[in-house]
């Protein structure tokens, strides 16, 4: 008994539930423009809706009435909002069961955003849905395919459940609306007029003749003709969208019965993306999302698909499209693995296309293909060096590509496949004189060059000095006038090329941070100027120590010289003095860190708050009180406030 009152709602929870709807109201009439809050609004009606018990049937009306009414003003108030629109139909079908008024609201939405392609799916997937609530209740009438009687009257009713719920949308003629092309709506409902006849009525009257008319429109209607007209209606408004009909696909592939329809929706693709890789390639394959990897069915499909993919490809012979084949017969190469037979077969047919790619390596190969077979090349033992030296040749300002062939030899240096000190010298000139010439603002690639540079470092071949001189000279050359004409395609370019002097700076830190702290004191800039970097130099400045080891606490003698170096010789940016405050713990070195830091970009107002807080934690109020006068003088009109009551904050 206390289990069945404590469900049911009681006085208290409407009066809670009244006021928070009266809050909304409030709210929403106050804020009309914020989208986010009349979904709030509709999500809580729902909610309280669902809470609703079968005793509740008033309250579950109120709520319903309430909810049509807010969808209505929320829909008049941004009408150029698709997810209102479709949670309106969805309340339209699902609560007041009326799925006339839902595909009337879909169709009055498309009139106003037709290029919208969560409207077109969901408009879809109702007439699809609509169809298959026909279907449904003539399985349970007992009436087959073939039976004539009632199918009118089904097919006249089809969404028009006639309910006495007062609870539907009555959304008023918008005046967005006024002109508006009403393409959609007259060939739906021309086709639903077609297929409904007159009325039930009426049926008794007709001659054979027009009953097996009428008959025939209704086996029309069951299967998807309605959807059909959507569908074409929706790739004449969006055109040139393959993930478009990629969902219409999967939608109509949750519906039995729509198998014709689907068929045609992959038909308009195959004709309207003709030279479309990504499209002919999602062609040869789609049979297989319809084949479970335990059915027998599954070798004969994966066969097929071969086959279609070199048909595809003796029609468009691209680089793009011998991508995506390599990348099919990698894929299945892999998902094969406890099938020896199979793999073997992925793994002939993909060493066969990579044949054919270094055959008409002019036609078929650009940077993405040649990264592909580089690792195919790999996989199967074979001269991936020879092949990433070609790539590099072809595709000389590649990042990727030098960052491949650079990564492979230096992975073969460290393995001591290419061992001696030739191989360490070709590796270094290849980096200094190439690769980071030709992709200068790669930082994966300034990053691999560091590593292994600090690597040699760790192994005793190398000075410090001289790993020093590489992060000095690395400074200046990524702030080149090649660096800049490399990302000047890019608005953001400058902020591109402060990000990665930040990120080489701070690695550098970094760097001298973890010296051991038995190691000699680093060198100023100026001793550094006649340092360059020779794996086979014998270095007899090395210590014995480890030099790879970690530090404790941290060499902060080595990061306070290779800040000054910084400092004094390169363009300091915020995120290396942030990364140096950071690390340094003496109060007078943290309070010039901090002043450089302002100095970096006077007009930002954290540095200076860093500063302040630094001074306040530190009771050195007099200069705080001087600092931030100076920040008031510096910092745009615009930001003052916000920066003043940060201010104030650190004293309360």
């Amino acid at each position: 008994r206390k289990q069945q009152h404590s469900a049911k709602t009681t006085l208290s929870d409407f009066s809670i539930t009244q006021r928070i709807i009266a809050i909304f109201e409030r709210a929403v009439v106050r804020h009309p423009e914020d989208v986010q809050l009349w979904l709030q609004f509709v999500e809580f009606i729902k909610s309280r809706r669902r809470m609703s018990t079968g005793d509740a049937d008033e309250e579950d009306d109120g709520h319903s009435r309430l909810l049509s009414q807010v969808f209505a003003r929320a829909i008049s108030a941004h009408p150029y909002e698709s997810q209102l629109w479709i949670k309106a139909a969805a309340h339209e079908l699902e609560v007041n069961m009326n799925g006339s008024a839902a595909r009337a609201l879909l169709q009055r939405a498309l009139r106003l955003i037709s290029d919208d392609k969560e409207l077109w799916i969901e408009y879809f997937r109702l007439e699809l849905l609509l169809v298959e609530k026909i279907k449904a209740r003539r399985r349970v009438l007992g009436i087959d395919g073939e039976k004539e009687t009632g199918d009118s009257d089904e097919v006249q009713a089809t969404g028009s459940e006639d309910t006495e719920d007062a609870g539907f949308i009555d959304l008023p003629q918008l005046d967005e609306e006024g002109g508006q092309d009403l393409m959609v709506e007259k060939l739906t409902e021309k086709a639903l007029a077609q297929l409904d006849q007159k009325t039930a009525a009426s049926a008794g009257n007709l001659t054979e003749e027009q009953r097996a008319a009428m008959s025939q429109q209704t086996n029309a209607y069951l299967q998807g003709a309605v959807a059909q007209i959507v569908f074409e209606q929706a790739i004449q408004a969006i055109s040139d969208d393959l993930s478009f009909r990629q969902e219409l696909i999967a939608i109509a592939g949750q519906f039995a019965g729509a198998e014709q329809l689907r068929q045609r929706v992959l038909d308009s693709i195959g004709q309207d993306f003709v030279t479309d890789a990504d499209a002919r390639a999602y062609l040869c394959s789609v049979h297989l999302s319809t084949i479970s990897t335990e059915s027998p069915e599954l070798i004969d499909g994966l066969q097929l698909a071969v086959e279609n993919f070199k048909q595809a490809l003796s029609e468009l012979d691209t680089p793009e499209m011998w991508a995506k084949y390599v990348e099919f017969l990698s894929q299945w190469l892999d998902a094969s693995e406890s099938m020896k037979s199979l793999q073997a077969y992925f793994a002939a047919q993909r060493k066969r296309a990579v044949a054919m790619i270094s055959e008409s390596r002019d036609a078929r190969l650009n940077e993405e293909l040649a990264l592909s077979c580089a690792d195919v090349i790999e996989a199967d033992g074979g001269d991936v060096l020879s092949w990433l030296a070609d790539a590099t040749q072809r595709f000389p300002e590649s990042a990727d590509v030098w960052h491949r062939r650079m990564s492979a030899l230096v992975a073969g240096n460290c393995d001591g496949l290419n061992s001696g000190i030739a191989s360490s010298s070709r590796i270094d000139n290849l980096f200094t004189s190439q690769a980071l010439l030709q992709a200068p603002a790669s930082r994966k690639l300034w990053d691999l060059w560091f590593n292994w540079t600090e690597l040699w470092f760790s192994r005793k071949d190398v000075s410090a000095d001289k790993v020093q001189a590489r992060y000095m000279s690395a400074f200046a050359r990524v702030t080149q006038q090649r660096t800049l004409q490399a990302l000047s395609a890019d608005p953001d370019s400058l902020a591109q090329v402060q990000a990665l002097v930040a990120h080489l700076q701070t690695r550098y830190i970094d760097w001298a941070w973890k010296l051991p702290a038995s190691h000699q004191p680093l060198s100023a800039f100026g001793e550094l100027a006649h340092a360059q970097f020779r794996p086979d130099d014998d270095d007899s400045d090395m210590e014995d120590s480890e030099q790879c080891a970690e530090p404790a606490t941290g060499n902060i003698e080595a990061l306070r010289q290779a800040y000054r170096n910084v400092s004094r010789h390169a363009f300091p940016t915020p995120g290396f003095y942030r990364r140096c405050i950071e690390l340094e713990t003496d109060a007078k070195h943290l309070a010039m860190l901090h002043e450089m830091a302002c100095r970096v970009d006077e007009a930002e107002s954290e540095p200076w708050l860093a500063y302040l807080r630094f001074l306040a934690e530190s009771k050195q109020l007099s200069q705080a009180s001087d600092v931030f006068w100076r920040a008031t003088q510096t910092i745009p009109d615009a930001e003052l406030p916000a920066f003043e009551a940060a201010y104030k904050n650190m004293f309360q």
